[in-house]
């Protein structure tokens, strides 16, 4: 019984509020759409793939404790300064070493003898071209430093990359609706808290513990037109007869 009164209480108050919800929600999912369209640039995703060892015969694989070693190293030097400042160098690219660390991710699932690496920026062709360089440049660099010789680029240039867009504008507006959706009901409430006075007679009941016997409504007057010209007719004669 009383989750059933705490429930229409809610409904009631959400039905008192719902200017200030609406309102809420309305103001935060324009402010999403406004961020999502003028203020987010659209980000993309460019992925190269280098294959690390290869497989002759059944029983010639390149050994497992190698092709792990062979891994792990790949993964490491793919985001050393090593690599990235060969990478900056080819590219004439103005990025420092941190900022261009941060628009790498290097992945390799497990059991896999392919490493994906993805490149995350905000021009496509620019992705195509970074995600390349750095595969290309990180095998050389293998070949060179640590003598692998089994290792190759799927791509056989930047053209051959596929780019993908990342993240929708939709998610982002229908979050911030939802969003706008909540922080209006938590306000709704709030106001209903900081509220003193009394909106119907329950709340007089639940606050003094006595019935109601009886509710007045009280109008105010309309002034119509009609009213007001009478009301000079009505003057105009009293001022005649005196």
């Amino acid at each position: 019984m009383e989750q059933r009164i705490d429930l229409m209480r809610f409904l009631q108050i959400l039905k008192n509020r719902a200017i200030t919800i609406f309102l809420t929600t309305l103001f935060v999912s324009l402010l999403a759409v406004i961020v999502s369209i003028y203020f987010v640039k659209p980000s993309y995703e460019a992925t190269e793939y280098i294959i690390v060892g290869k497989e002759q015969n059944e029983n010639s694989f390149t050994e497992n404790q190698e092709l792990i070693r062979i891994l792990a190293s790949a993964v490491d030097l793919i985001k050393s300064p090593i690599v990235l400042n060969a990478v900056n160098n080819e590219l004439g690219n103005e990025d420092s070493l941190k900022e261009l660390e941060e628009k790498i991710s290097v992945q390799n699932n497990k059991d896999s003898q392919i490493i994906h690496i993805v490149i995350k920026e905000s021009d496509p062709e620019k992705s195509k071209q970074i995600a390349y360089t750095v595969g290309n440049v990180s095998v050389k660099k293998l070949n060179d430093l640590l003598n692998v010789k089994n290792l190759k680029i799927v791509s056989k240039s930047e053209f051959d990359i596929s780019v993908k867009q990342v993240g929708n504008p939709f998610i982002n507006i229908a979050i911030g609706l939802f969003v706008g959706l909540f922080l209006g009901i938590g306000l709704g409430m709030l106001k209903e808290y900081l509220d003193n006075s009394i909106q119907d007679p329950s709340q007089v009941e639940r606050l003094l513990g006595l019935p109601v016997l009886g509710q007045l409504k009280v109008r105010k007057k309309e002034k119509t037109m009609f009213s007001f010209h009478s009301r000079i007719m009505k003057r105009g004669d009293v001022s005649a007869r005196a």
